[in-house]
């Protein structure tokens, strides 16, 4: 069967095979013995603990029953290293190490460092960029949807629950597509009739997509379909005005480097491998380089 056959075959799994419940790691014998050993001797019920917990997990709301979890979680990590087998996920995901009730410390210190970068780069454009310039509010509505996703990002990553998953993925699709839109409306440079039909485009798309998400109907896998098509859409469209402009805008050739590296840096999305020192993840690394 030939490369491009077994192409589609990812893509149309990806597209249409539903979640599967469950990994190695929790459907294993040891972890749910664990977990009720661990239950029996720790937990008044699902959320009370016998005994005042840290508080860090008091801040970030851990309840019993997930403090059990990510016990057991350990314990079964360490009996499968020492029968010399694979590292296992659990529902889903790696093991990570909890550092001050953070589930995925090092995402979330990517996260913060790229909302730091943001808003840094917000102050200086607001202070040096002329308000009459034409993209002057496109680019600050821009910057105040990024700030968004990652101050989103950073709650997930800290504590992943379904309102905080539904925040970060609803909160990173309006990032790529609203880059989209602020590239579109840029190459279009105020031609009144595109600037109507993108904006009416762009709100379409944005609600439809965030309804379809918050009612349950695109899970993670849909969701990064969507990014990434609507990523290489953004790249394409940019590519080709830079080349079609570079004479007339020499400096147009930074968007030809950033296409570039957001290419490299987005192939850490397709990695899966277990943490390095059970902190650093492919996702996180792709954050760091953000």
């Amino acid at each position: 069967m030939s490369k491009s056959i077994w192409a589609l075959l990812c893509i149309l799994q990806t597209c249409f095979v539903g979640n599967t419940i469950g990994s190695i790691g929790d459907k294993s014998q040891i972890y749910h013995q664990c977990l009720t050993l661990c239950r029996n001797n720790n937990c008044k019920d699902d959320t009370s603990f016998k005994q005042q917990p840290s508080l860090s997990l008091i801040l970030l709301n851990w309840s019993c029953k997930e403090d059990c979890s990510y016990i057991c979680m350990w314990r079964t990590v360490d009996y499968f290293v020492s029968q010399g087998l694979k590292i296992p996920q659990f529902h889903g995901k790696w093991p990570f190490i909890r550092l001050l009730g953070c589930q995925e410390p090092a995402s979330v210190l990517f996260s913060i460092l790229n909302f730091y970068a943001h808003w840094i780069m917000y102050r200086k454009f607001r202070r040096k960029i002329d308000r009459a310039n034409p993209m002057f509010y496109t680019w600050i509505y821009f910057s105040i949807i990024c700030l968004n996703g990652w101050f989103w990002s950073i709650i997930f990553h800290s504590r992943d629950r379904p309102f905080t998953e539904a925040m970060d993925y609803s909160c990173a699709f309006s990032m790529v597509l609203t880059l989209l839109y602020c590239m579109l409306l840029r190459i279009m440079n105020r031609k009144n009739k595109a600037f109507i039909i993108i904006t009416c485009g762009y709100v379409s798309i944005l609600c439809i997509h965030l309804s379809h998400l918050w009612s349950g109907r695109i899970n993670y896998g849909y969701n990064m379909v969507f990014n990434v098509a609507i990523g290489l859409i953004t790249v394409a469209i940019t590519t080709l005005w830079w080349y079609f402009s570079r004479d007339k805008l020499p400096h147009v050739y930074l968007l030809a480097w950033f296409n570039i590296l957001t290419i490299f840096v987005t192939t850490l999305e397709l990695a899966d491998f277990p943490p390095i020192f059970w902190i650093f993840d492919a996702h996180s690394l792709w954050h760091a380089n953000l």
